[in-house]
């Protein structure tokens, strides 16, 4: 799996088109299946009949080896083709979109995605239908606005097509739910978690609900209730067992269980951490999420002077860094952890000299000390650079006001703007008196303070500002220039900034604390949203605070 695709396989829809006949095998039937679909491409060939024969190599690419798949579903793409059957086309392009996705080559799965989207009807299920499943490679590469706007859509689809009853409803709801956990908007991921149970009980889902009952057991650990997300998290795992449903879903749930038990200061935290190591060698497929109870289990036994152990978990360690990074995933918030790569790789060199009766010393050290004195120099270099950067920006904004450094306003309105006829078509549209109410709007918003609500969204606002979610969306975009995420933390930021500079009793206060008082949940974002806005760290701006106050 890469970093959510635990949830993908079940989440992708595949049985759409097919013809009645052939559309209910399952897995267990791949015998059946390949003879029925052999047959199937023979008469094809034979009479000529080309949706036969599409039938066929779409059947196959489900039951075949690894490596016949793409070559099956280009038979499929060329038989499509041959008849002008926009259907088949479509179906075949949305497979390789899967297939690439589970093999991580996320570049030719979105080509496929955008390829199968090209030949669908914008109004029929199978385009809302591949949006979704674009939503959620937008969620694997961790653009969450994005992945949101996209599942929103189906979802409204869905209920305007009175298909709110099926199972891919619920998927839907299921996708919702996790991207809101992953936001630590637990409320209102637990909303969607309350009405995916509630549809799940016509379904009867035994697989989608444990998938609903794990985000469940992930908000109830991230909301402190640690005793009952062990609980709750026990019974997915117990499903998962008995049902042999996704080993990468039982590993998250293991790891969570794990999380409690720490919390709780319990050391059975060591079994769930060590399920989650055996999966993963099982697997061989690793997240960032789940590398963590590497370091965990590092320290624990560095602690326990247990240098088998400890060496044993750092091996473990290099290996599944090196599984994410094969996989493209971003590593660079990484770097400055304590069990970086570099420092692992000495760490584990000390340990095997501890171990070893072998005369190697020296040249490891040499070898070990070379590779850091390359890693060091080069990362102090860099470090150096934007250092300076970061003073350069922080003393700009020191002379600047917030609002010369920060523009919450429309650009200039008489550029030129490309517009995109096709995205245009699927926008609401504004009226000049809607959009000069909503204008008045967003500035009695801008001159009060309700932005510093930590749970300020899209949805709230426009139930605040008596609209809904699409039209406010629309008039930001139009009004401001941005969408409403930089919209809303741009006001933050000017807000902070200027605080700041007035304010010298905030200057003095943590940076988690400042972070709360601009209506931040965390530091983190607080100061990812400070530096991609002013191009500074916030700690650099006070301290070219507090030097113009002593120069002055």
């Amino acid at each position: 799996m890469r970093k959510i695709s635990l949830f993908l396989f079940f989440l992708l829809c595949q049985n759409f088109f097919l013809s009645q006949n052939i559309k209910d095998f399952s897995t267990k039937d791949s015998v059946e299946a390949k003879i029925f679909a052999d047959n199937l491409i023979i008469n094809g060939k034979k009479n000529e009949n080309y949706t036969k024969l599409a039938d066929g190599y779409l059947l196959l690419s489900r039951f075949s080896d690894d490596d016949k798949v793409i070559l099956y579903l280009d038979s499929a793409i060329v038989t499509a083709k041959k008849i002008n059957n926009l259907q088949y086309l479509s179906k075949s392009y949305t497979y390789k979109g899967n297939y690439y996705y589970l093999n991580g080559d996320y570049s030719k799965s979105l080509d496929n995605y955008l390829e199968a989207r090209k030949v669908s009807d914008k109004n029929s299920k199978n385009y809302n239908l591949i949006n979704f499943n674009i939503g959620l490679l937008k969620l694997e590469l961790e653009n969450y606005d994005e992945a949101l706007n996209l599942f929103l859509n189906y979802k409204d689809f869905l209920e305007k097509n009175n298909l709110s009853g099926n199972s891919n409803y619920v998927r839907c709801l299921y996708a919702l739910a996790y991207t809101y956990s992953k936001r630590k908007e637990i409320a209102t991921s637990n909303q969607y978690l309350k009405l995916g149970f509630q549809k799940n009980e016509t379904n009867k889902n035994e697989k989608m609900y444990s998938n609903l009952l794990l985000i469940s057991g992930i908000n109830e650990f991230f909301g402190g209730k640690y005793t009952k997300s062990l609980s709750t998290l026990s019974k997915v795992s117990d499903i998962i067992k008995r049902n042999s449903f996704d080993s990468q879903n039982l590993a998250l749930s293991e790891y969570y269980s794990g999380k409690s038990l720490i919390k709780l200061n319990n050391d059975n935290f060591l079994k769930k951490f060590e399920t989650v190591d055996s999966i993963i060698i099982k697997t061989k497929d690793a997240t960032s999420e789940l590398r963590d109870v590497y370091p965990i289990l590092i320290d624990h036994y560095k602690n326990q002077h247990n240098k088998d152990k400890q060496l044993y978990y750092i091996e473990r360690l290099l290996a599944v860094d090196s599984i994410l990074y094969k996989k493209n995933n971003t590593l660079s918030h990484e770097i400055n952890k304590k069990y970086d790569t570099p420092l692992l790789l000495k760490e584990k060199e000390r340990l095997i000299e501890d171990l070893s009766s072998k005369n190697n010393k020296l040249f490891w050290l040499l070898g070990i000390g070379g590779i850091l004195l390359i890693v060091l120099s080069f990362l102090y270099t860099k470090n150096r650079k934007k250092v300076r950067l970061y003073k350069k920006k922080a003393d700009l904004l020191l002379t600047e006001s917030a609002s010369q450094v920060i523009s919450i306003e429309k650009p200039d309105l008489d550029i030129p703007e490309i517009i995109d006829s096709e995205k245009e078509k699927t926008k609401p549209k504004l009226s000049d008196e809607k959009l000069k109410q909503l204008s008045l709007k967003l500035q009695e918003f801008e001159e009060g303070s309700s932005f510093l609500n930590k749970n300020m969204n899209l949805d709230l606002l426009s139930k605040e500002l008596n609209t809904n979610r699409a039209y406010l969306s629309r008039s930001v975009n139009e009004l401001k220039g941005k969408n409403f995420s930089q919209y809303l933390n741009e006001l933050r930021i000017s807000y902070i900034v200027e605080e700041l500079r007035t304010n010298t009793q905030l200057q003095k206060y943590t940076i988690s604390s400042i972070a709360d008082h601009a209506g931040y949940n965390n530091s983190e974002s607080f100061t990812n949203a400070f530096r991609k806005i002013t191009g500074t760290l916030p700690s650099y701006f006070i301290k070219a605070l507090d030097k113009n106050e002593i120069n002055n």
